[in-house]
Order: structure tokens, then sequence, then C-alpha cells
């Protein structure tokens, strides 16, 4: 089901909405600064623009909630891959059962059990959509509820505003991250203490 894959995909695209909306919002307070200013030299403002960041990877590993819905979702995946197993095994054995018989039948029976297995496989994959559609609806809403209490719990640990920004880090996102500004442990700290809190 690629569900690695899926939520490496669902971060990354967070992960640039967050960057092209800092972006963009930044630029138009970088240049109302500027007007309001005169004089400020624009590269002196972006030095002293505190960004701290922590890393998914440890929330992932160490985040209550995270492994929660994680253990949820292999329940989960894992439900759904038995009730479509034990759907193809019927289907499997009512065909071999209907196939020893086939030398008893007419061709109108022969016509009419052709009609009923291609009904029943149609069935299975209907039902197979919908248990992966329900699946990933699933997976998408506990997501966003992660990433929301995340982005809540953010503004509780940055209420003394010591922060302009506060990123996600991504394997392959950022190059280059100066650790003195990694909060991971007291952001994760403080997030499974809001988490339970929350509870």
């Amino acid at each position: 089901m690629n569900k690695g894959l899926l939520a490496l995909n669902i971060v990354l695209l967070i992960g640039v909405a967050i960057l092209f909306f800092l972006f963009f919002t930044r630029k138009d307070k970088v240049t109302s600064v500027i007007t309001t200013r005169t004089g400020i030299d624009t590269v002196a403002q972006w030095e002293h623009t505190p960004v701290a960041y922590f890393d998914m990877d440890s929330i992932e590993a160490n985040f209550i909630l995270w492994k929660k819905v994680q253990a949820e979702v292999v329940k989960r995946e894992a439900g759904i891959n038995d009730t479509i197993n034990q759907m193809k095994m019927s289907f499997q054995s009512y065909y071999q059962k209907l196939q020893a018989q086939s030398a008893n039948l007419s061709p109108r029976q022969k016509d009419s059990l052709g009609n009923q297995l291609a009904q029943m496989d149609s069935e299975i994959k209907n039902r197979t959509a919908e248990l992966n559609q329900t699946y990933q609806t699933f997976f998408m809403n506990k997501q966003q509820e992660i990433v929301t209490l995340i982005k809540n719990y953010c503004k509780e640990f940055n209420k003394d505003r010591r922060f302009s920004y506060i990123i996600a880090r991504e394997p392959g996102l950022f190059y280059y991250t100066d650790t003195a500004y990694n909060v991971t442990s007291d952001l994760l700290k403080g997030l499974n203490a809001f988490y339970s809190k929350k509870k």
C-alpha cells in the first residue's frame, strides 16, 4: 500500500507549502520594513531572523500519538489485507469447484456460471477499491490530526517569540542545518506532554 511513500509525499508537500508560505509572507514583511526604515540592508535583516528546526524522523520515532497512529494504521492495513485475501481465496475455491464439475455442465450452465464468476470478480475489485479508499482517507485524516497538533504545539512552544520560524527538517530537503538551532528534544518532550494533557 506504499504508506511510507505516501507519508513521505505528504510531509514533503506540507514542507514545500510551508516554505512557499514563509517565502511570500516574509517577502511582504521585508518590503514593508525597507519602506518604513530607509537604509536597512536586506541581507542584515535576514541574518537576524531566528529559525529553529526539528527532525521529523525523531518526531515520528518518539511522539506518542505518532506511534499510536502508526500501530492503528498497521492493524487496519492488516485487517484490509485479510479481508481481501479471504475474498480472493473464496473466489478461487469456488472457481476450482466449478472447474471440477465443468464436465457435467451444459453450455448454458457454463455461460451462467461464467457470468456469475465475472460478477464475483467485479465485486471483489470494487470492495478492494472501497477498502483501500477508506484506508487512505483514514490515513490522511490521522496525518492531518498529527500535523495540526504539532502546529498548535509549536505556537505554545514559541510563546516567548524566540523564533520567527520553526521548520520540520526532512531527509534530503535541507542540505545544511546548524545544530545550534535544533529544538527537536525540547519540542518532542513538550509535544508528548501537550498531547497527554489534551487526552
